[in-house]
């Protein structure tokens, strides 16, 4: 076949331009109107190819090609900083090269577009109104070519041309997309709604937002009782399509304020601001429903929860395992029952308030917790994760959370299957008992840290001992009470320490200091402390404390 001839410039001129302008007219496809842009150029230019190259981010990628080259739409693309449209793109200028383009040090060969046919090219920039680089055209041809001002004077206004077609199409395009995005939010909120299992809300969620962001990845996790994120569903199934991805987008999932987990999506084309509005948008959703979710379980879960309590109560350890099986609970991982009972500041009882808010707070401590709150106290079987030291730092959190809620917790040893929780729930009832009488302000105590409280706890639920050391530490209490003394608390030290120095210092004031309490303790009480049974009158204060004595 002939080379074509260079086309003249009366063919360069206004009908070239009317023709684009009228194919920008018809409607705002831009893929319908670049394509049309590229046969009228290489019709009008005499070039054996055309491409259009829009802007991605960082990535130039063909949008329009001349029908030969149809097969690189949308899978060919050069970074910013490649071939002689990278060079043109960075620049904002036209270039040309006459002959031998490949020789160029600012091309890029690229195999798919069997650019060793071509001698010459021309490349123009595709600015918008902000300036902003948004494409480049470029034009090829087999012979040698030295394209004239009319070429380039032509393709300047039409890339003009065309950056309005740009600017037009991609407003109604993201009008349309944000049209389909709420319709497509709208139906993913249906779909979460009609669901009550967690699990079923994992993959849901899941799927849906990957279809919503038409994304190629998409994972769910939610925190563990660490706070540490657990994948619980995946699109595709297997967790891959990775490979695909060149764009990231996260959203958190929140209850109120406090984050629960996060969801991800992966794509091979970048996301923009309205698709982080629209996932944040799904993830709330999610979030609602999974909310809601952990509310339906927990209210059915109530019943059960009980029963097992009340198992344990009466020791038979096999029916609370079947009922915490029921509710969701493995009772072979290693747990503590923890009791908690309000201080009396708080009105003594569990106001429906401070019940929901610390068996909430229970729960977020240590995720799998099954909680029983009754008018009086609170009952927990609490798993234990996280290595040895998950005791230590349960402690840690319960004695913050006792501080804040002002509750006494009580936490009993740890131990795995339900057989010998009977006496767990007596140990961490013995131990919250010892918390109430000796954390002021609300705190933990551990059944194992309890020293002689251990065996005196059960001895104060009695009747009040009428002995002659229970009586004078009456009249000790008394006394302090009326005059904001502190001698039984000086005695407490003392029978402790049996040591003057160890006692005075323990209590910061100086050995006479000590001395003369003491002495005032005898002329109150009648004692004698040098002959006393100081075991016995120890056991009395400690069991007035345990009573509630101040």
């Amino acid at each position: 076949m002939p080379p074509r001839e260079p086309p003249t410039t009366a063919t360069l001129g206004r009908d070239t331009l009317y023709a684009v302008i009228g194919a920008i007219a018809e409607g705002p496809d831009l893929d319908r109107v670049l394509r049309a842009v590229v046969d009228l150029l290489v019709e009008a230019t005499a070039c054996h190819a055309c491409f259009v190259y829009l802007r991605e981010g960082d990535l130039l990628r063909i949008r329009a090609a001349s029908p030969v080259f149809a097969h690189a739409v949308g899978t060919v693309a050069l970074r910013m900083d490649e071939g002689l449209t990278g060079w043109v793109a960075r620049h904002r200028t036209p270039a040309f090269i006459r002959d031998n383009a490949l020789q160029d040090p600012r091309m890029r060969y690229v195999p798919e577009l069997q650019e060793e046919r071509f001698q010459s090219m021309v490349a123009v920039p595709l600015v918008d109104r902000r300036g902003d680089v948004i494409g480049v055209v470029v034009l090829h041809t087999e012979a040698p070519r030295e394209f004239g001002d009319d070429v380039l004077e032509l393709l300047v206004h039409v890339a003009s041309l065309v950056v309005g077609a740009i600017d037009t199409a991609r407003l109604y395009e993201q009008t349309r997309r944000q049209v389909a995005a709420l319709e497509a939010l709208a139906q993913l909120s249906q779909e979460l709604a009609s669901l009550t299992g967690r699990e079923e809300l994992y993959a849901a969620g899941c799927e849906g937002i990957a279809r919503l962001l038409e994304g190629d990845a998409c994972r769910l996790s939610m925190l563990d009782a660490r706070g540490a994120p657990v994948e619980v569903a995946a699109v595709p199934a297997d967790g891959g399509g990775d490979a695909l991805v060149e764009g990231r987008l996260v959203a958190r999932l929140l209850d109120g304020e406090q984050p629960i987990g996060q969801v991800s999506v992966a794509r091979s084309r970048p996301f923009d601001d309205a698709d982080a509005r629209l996932l944040e948008a799904s993830a709330n959703q999610l979030a609602l429903a999974l909310r809601k979710a952990e509310l339906i379980e927990r209210l059915a879960a109530e019943t059960v929860v009980r029963d097992v309590f009340d198992a344990l109560e009466r020791g038979q350890a096999a029916a609370a395992a079947g009922r915490a099986r029921a509710a969701g609970w493995d009772p072979a991982r290693p747990h503590v029952v923890v009791v908690g009972l309000p201080l009396a500041d708080v009105g003594g009882r569990w106001s429906e308030q401070l019940a929901a808010e610390a068996e909430g707070r229970l729960r977020f401590l240590a995720r799998g917790t099954l909680c029983d709150a009754d008018a009086e106290r609170l009952r927990a079987l609490v798993p234990l994760a996280g290595g040895a030291d998950a005791l230590d730092r349960l402690a840690a959190d319960l004695e913050g959370l006792g501080r804040e809620l002002r509750v006494a917790f009580g936490v009993s040893e740890p131990r795995r299957g339900l057989a010998e929780d009977a006496r767990s729930l007596g140990e961490a009832a013995d131990a919250a008992r010892v918390a109430l009488a000796l954390e002021a302000g609300g705190g933990v105590r551990r059944v194992g840290e309890l020293g002689p409280y251990r065996y005196l706890v059960g001895l104060a639920s009695g009747e009040p001992p009428r002995t002659p050391h229970a009586r004078a530490v009456s009249i000790l209490a008394e006394y302090d009470a009326a005059r904001r003394t502190e001698l039984l608390t000086t005695l407490e030290r003392h029978l402790a320490d049996r040591h003057a120095g160890a006692s005075a210092q323990a209590l910061m004031i100086h050995p006479n200091t000590l001395r003369q309490r003491l002495q005032r303790i005898e002329e109150l009480t009648g004692l004698d402390l040098a002959t006393e049974d100081l075991l016995a009158l120890e056991i009395a204060v400690k069991v007035h404390r345990l009573r509630g004595g101040a």
